[in-house]
């Protein structure tokens, strides 16, 4: 067999790039270990326990009882249950409609800016003062919606504390609060797609929805899938909406896995039940992560030419 051809040398001066490179990274590897890679350990850790954070003293070592719990506990399920639901229409529909206004904005006209800018505001407001804004509206004593209702002969409806309106309403503020976002990122996407292919289409006698279905919607797969993973990242994560609206009612409906988890850690101190849960949010976040990763990377490159 042939001997295997050594690496050359480095140079003092690669050597000192190097030295260089480690020690600008070093603060920041610091900081993710302290503050998120060791709590996460110490969270595993605390799965395996019963601990209290009240007291702030490790519990005993109890082994998979936390996580067997969870299994038996209705009211995780049901958490688990309203997660999931939230993910499979929150995200989908965020996409849809941001891509929707992305296209309709696409064509520059007088005051698209501003448009732009009304749909991106709900993104960057702070979500505790436009929940507080969003449950005022939908109060059944005096709420704008409510009196629209009542104006047309209906009974007012109790939307953030009757099923199944509460989780409807969770649902419809996310998709407000997110679709400003989706849109910025899909007018990127659409901006680089080169003009010249829907001119070669349009001569060819394509309409504008058949422009959007043949090119822009395909060229824009990638900015897609992004958009995917990260908005199952966050909706797996979804606890400032439900903690301002509903605080999980009525009975359970909208509650979240991050907010039981905050039930079980901050007010019923079982912190190591809240531990197993976070665990278990943290497997379910990866496995669906790279189950989106390993499908889009399937996906033929398409390359803008």
């Amino acid at each position: 067999m042939p001997s295997a051809v050594a690496a050359p040398p480095r140079s003092s001066l690669e050597r000192k790039e190097g030295r260089a490179g480690y020690a600008l990274i070093a603060p920041t590897s610091i900081l993710l270990a302290l503050f998120y890679l060791y709590p996460l350990v110490q969270t595993v850790g605390y799965s395996f326990t019963n601990w209290n954070p009240a007291t702030g003293v490790a519990g005993d070592f109890v082994g998979l009882d936390n996580f067997a719990g969870l299994l038996r506990d209705d009211e995780f399920l049901q958490a688990a249950g309203n997660t999931a639901l939230y993910v499979v229409i929150v995200v989908p529909v965020t996409m849809i409609l941001g891509l929707f206004f992305a296209a309709l904005l696409a064509q520059p006209f007088r005051g698209r800016g501003v448009y732009r800018a009304l749909l991106f505001v709900p993104y960057i407001a702070p979500i505790v003062g436009s929940a507080l804004i969003f449950s005022f509206i939908l109060s059944p004593l005096g709420g704008i919606v409510n009196g629209v209702i009542t104006a047309l002969g209906g009974p007012p409806i109790g939307f953030l504390n009757s099923e199944p309106w509460a989780l409807v309403s969770v649902m419809v503020f996310s998709v407000w609060q997110g679709v400003g976002y989706a849109m910025i990122i899909y007018s990127a996407a659409l901006t680089n797609i080169p003009a010249s292919y829907h001119e070669a289409a349009t001569l060819d006698g394509a309409g504008p929805i058949r422009r959007f279905f043949t090119i822009s919607l395909p060229l824009v797969a990638p900015t897609t899938g992004f958009l995917a993973v990260t908005g199952v990242i966050g909706a797996l994560q979804v606890f400032t909406q439900v903690y301002v609206l509903t605080q999980g009612g009525p009975l359970g409906s909208t509650e979240t896995i991050l907010y039981y988890i905050y039930q079980q850690g901050f007010v019923f101190f079982h912190g190591g039940s809240a531990s197993a849960a976070a665990v278990v949010l943290l497997l379910v976040g990866i496995v669906v992560a790279v189950i989106q990763l390993r499908f889009i990377n399937r996906r033929d490159p398409i390359e803008l030419t």
